[in-house]
């Protein structure tokens, strides 16, 4: 399953069990192509460094729970971005640039824990409905 895209129609329990196993390393490459990010950037959120995330998708190995839903979080958040800017690289460049309603931080760096995601998509939702940030 492309995570990228099948992922807002699965069912939460076939969410849960896709984090559990750990997501595809594939699934990283995809993400960066999708929304032409910096590894360096992905990394961070993900909670590794460079290094460690080249070897894991060298390897193609799967990626541990914790992760993998930080992963997650990003193509949720992702494909919310992509529908208000139109399309994926206008995301990406929305998610990887300092916004003043995160203290400066760039979205992407908020994903690695569920309040920063919460942030992210008030700013994404104010944006979307025309309210002020």
């Amino acid at each position: 399953m492309s995570i990228t895209i099948d992922y807002l129609n699965c069912s939460v329990a076939e969410k849960i069990s896709e984090i559990r196993a750990g997501l595809s390393a594939d699934e990283v490459d995809n993400l960066i192509s999708q929304f032409q990010l910096d590894p360096i950037d992905l990394a961070s959120m993900l909670g590794l460094n460079s290094r460690a995330l080249l070897k894991v998708v060298k390897r193609k190995s799967k990626l541990d729970p914790d992760i993998s839903e930080r992963l997650l979080r990003l193509v949720r958040v992702g494909q919310h971005t992509s529908e208000i800017f139109g399309d994926s690289v206008s995301a990406g460049r929305w998610l990887t640039h300092p916004h003043t309603s995160l203290d400066q931080a760039t979205p992407l760096s908020m994903l690695d824990t569920a309040y920063g995601e919460q942030l992210v998509e008030r700013v994404l939702c104010s944006i979307e409905h025309g309210l002020p940030i």
